[in-house]
């Protein structure tokens, strides 16, 4: 019985074995490939972030940057803007402001590769508002 166990086993291994060649299971893919180097960045995309209010003044801002990164601006100028650029396949674009004392309207945007994604805007005393992507 033992005998047999072992004859059963070793047909077993070399049938295994002998599919697995006969459909190039074994064969290794080479892992050097010469044009690994010239990769080139896919479809960069170009965010711009705006803050706006309609008598100027300055407000405190945080953004997210290219590579997902907070910014903080403090008493920014208004009207204010700023582009990033990208090649992330994913990634969130967003941007908090809080106007100062003296304003009473504020305004933001997100655009994505020229087209506004999210507009947003309030009428308060210190406005405070945020934009936000969650995919650009």
């Amino acid at each position: 019985m033992p005998l047999l166990l072992v004859v059963v086993t070793a047909l077993g291994a070399y049938v295994v074995v002998r599919v697995r060649d006969s459909f190039g299971a074994n064969a290794y893919a080479s892992t050097a490939d010469a044009n690994a180097d010239e990769t080139k960045p896919f479809n960069p995309k170009h965010i711009t972030y705006e803050v706006t209010a309609p008598s100027g003044g300055t407000a405190s801002l945080n953004f997210l940057d290219e590579d997902g990164q907070p910014h903080l601006v403090e008493d920014a100028v208004l009207p204010w803007s700023h582009t990033i650029v990208t090649t992330l396949p994913s990634m969130s674009a967003n941007i908090v402001a809080q106007g100062d004392a003296g304003m009473g309207h504020l305004r933001c945007r997100v655009i994505v590769d020229g087209e506004v994604r999210d507009d947003r805007s309030i009428d308060q005393y210190e406005p405070f508002i945020y934009c936000l992507v969650k995919s650009v």
